[in-house]
């Protein structure tokens, strides 16, 4: 499955909400830890990733 980065980013922004819940599991918290490490990860690599024309 590919996502835009705009789903990127609400499901990075929804899995922050999900880190800070007071009540919850820790094993569903550090699956939600590594989960937004990878997307954050994969957001970083999108930026960079990114081909500017060159001015030649």
């Amino acid at each position: 499955m590919v996502l835009t980065s705009k789903e990127k980013k609400m499901l990075i922004r929804i899995l922050k909400k999900e880190k800070r819940r007071m009540f919850g599991l820790k094993e569903n918290k550090r699956d939600v830890d590594q989960l937004l490490d990878k997307l954050e990860q994969s957001f970083r690599n999108e930026k960079v990733n990114e081909v500017k024309p060159s001015k030649l």
